[in-house]
């Protein structure tokens, strides 16, 4: 047997190694780094998380407005107080009253 044909062997028995790391390394890279891989995942489910809590806070948020439009649907009382509390409106021949607390620790 010649050095060469020991050469040839050599590289028959172990020629596809490389390649087989090369694989390899490009499947732990799509793993780990590709959009879907899993640090992608992880950030996603931190941002549907996130987006959870929003929505959550956002159907809170309009079912207090749905409780408001129906309470000024049903009547003029609703309107009334709303005026009252919001605005400061009084009606016709009404007197308003401001009451102011005194502030401790304060001297006249």
């Amino acid at each position: 047997m010649s050095a060469e044909t020991t050469y040839k062997q050599i590289l028959k028995q172990h020629g596809w190694k490389p390649l087989a790391v090369m694989i390899f390394v490009w499947l732990m890279y799509q793993l780990w780094f590709d959009q879907t891989g899993i640090f992608a995942n992880i950030s996603m489910k931190e941002q549907i998380e996130n987006q959870r809590e929003i929505n959550i806070a956002k159907q809170a948020r309009n079912q207090v407005l749905l409780e408001e439009i129906n309470a000024l649907k049903s009547g003029m009382g609703s309107i009334e107080s709303k005026a009252r509390k919001e605005l400061g409106m009084i009606k016709k021949d009404e007197t308003y009253f401001i009451v102011v607390e005194k502030i401790k620790g304060l001297k006249k």
